[in-house]
């Protein structure tokens, strides 16, 4: 079924370029690849949130040898642990930081990282500490198949700097309920000030900052139903800001659920601005 769906998404893409007489780019579809989504909350000023970033990077290279893609938004919205010192270059608050990461659950204490979303048993919220149980959580995640993919594809204007994003869902199965659709920009490899175990580290390397909620914060609902071979496509336009650097940015997006307390996260995809 899966070759056939291919086929005729292809031939569909073939002929609206020959309407349109300009060419499309065809996503490379792999159906079922799962990819687990990690939303860390953090701050400049969190003295042991940088141990939970070292986890999350070295977890990133051990699931990357394996195959397997873990996909990272740091989110600065942890109170007053967020807020920078006079001698910081830049403020990663944001309105949008902080009513995704209200949307997402409580925070209880640092590091503290949501996966996928997911309230596990005799938990009161999404965001879960201490870090070291979060690789056996995502393992577990990776194991999971929703039936669902989707893909992004970014055209960015380098002159008006204005993104256009184009999000594919690909259902393998038809899906009921509420789903709902969030799309991210983040930036990385943006080096600052951070408060590592109480030294104060001016070439910190930051990674993965939430930098836009392109969407709601709480996400857009998926109107269209999500049958089994049907794409849906979802298509956003916004201007970068000058001081982000588009070639350190990318989209992160990610399908989920929009009941409460159950906003787990089916499938996420992650693609650079500029590739």
């Amino acid at each position: 079924m899966k070759n056939i769906f291919l086929l005729l998404s292809a031939v569909v893409l073939f002929l609206v370029s020959a309407c349109e007489e300009r060419a499309i780019e065809i996503p490379d579809l792999s159906v079922g690849k799962r990819r687990v989504l990690v939303e860390e909350a953090t701050g400049v000023a969190c003295s042991q949130c940088p141990d939970g970033a070292k986890t999350l990077t070295s977890l990133q290279s051990t699931f990357d040898a394996e195959g397997r893609e873990l996909i990272v938004v740091s989110i600065h919205a942890a109170g007053n642990f967020s807020m920078p010192y006079p001698a910081n270059l830049y403020d990663f608050r944001s309105a949008d930081a902080q009513a995704l990461a209200a949307n997402i659950g409580v925070l209880e204490g640092f590091p503290s990282s949501s996966i996928d979303r997911r309230l596990l048993p005799n938990e009161t919220s999404t965001f879960i500490t201490p870090l070291t149980r979060w690789e056996g959580i995502i393992r577990t995640d990776f194991a999971k198949d929703f039936g669902l993919d989707l893909f992004v594809v970014n055209e960015f204007n380098s002159a008006s700097r204005e993104l256009t994003i184009n999000v594919d869902i690909l259902p393998d199965q038809t899906l009921t309920g509420e789903n709902r659709l969030t799309v991210l920009i983040t930036q990385d490899s943006i080096v600052d000030l951070q408060n590592d175990k109480g030294v104060f580290n001016y070439n910190y390397l930051h990674r993965h900052v939430l930098r836009d909620v392109v969407t709601k914060a709480e996400g857009d609902v998926i109107l269209e139903q999500l049958v089994s071979g049907i794409v849906v496509r979802k298509s956003f336009k916004i201007p970068l800001k000058a001081e982000w650097d588009e070639k350190h940015c990318s989209v992160v997006a990610f399908v989920h659920h929009g009941g409460n307390p159950d906003k787990e996260v089916l499938q996420a995809a992650e693609k650079h601005v500029v590739e």
